[in-house]
């Protein structure tokens, strides 16, 4: 992904204030509000974003985590990128970190962008290869 990317990170999606559907994949537990907003672009993006379109990024403050993710479950050679976290909002990027998140485990912290399709490389401090253990 990184080459295919060159060496960005991109979200997949391009709306960045998503609406809930009444899909069945979205349960009304709280989590999600009434109309479009960034807050239901971030949930929309642990559940399942494909249907949503969500112009977001997940990522995780697990060095692990992120090191599982970077090699597609330890089947693939992968980068880990270190963000920024203080120049966020100073880009338009809002991050969401929920009390209550989809998979408690990953630790994620959701970027949601509204004013680009790519982290700006600025905010990118470090970027490094990890290895998988299948090779």
């Amino acid at each position: 992904m990184d080459a295919q990317n060159q060496g960005r990170i991109i979200a997949k999606g391009s709306t960045f204030q998503v609406t809930a559907k009444h899909d069945g994949k979205i349960k009304r537990n709280g989590k999600f509000t009434y109309g479009p907003s960034a807050n239901n672009t971030a949930r929309a993006q642990q559940i399942d974003g494909s249907p949503y379109d969500p112009s977001a990024i997940s990522t995780s403050t697990s060095e692990d985590v992120a090191k599982h993710f970077a090699t597609s479950g330890n089947t693939e050679d992968g980068f880990v990128y270190v963000i920024d976290a203080s120049k966020l909002a100073e880009a338009g990027i809002q991050s969401f970190e929920f009390p209550d998140p989809e998979h408690a485990h990953e630790k994620e912290v959701t970027l949601v962008l509204s004013l680009q399709d790519s982290i700006p490389p600025d905010l990118i401090v470090r970027k490094y290869e990890v290895q998988s253990d299948w090779q």
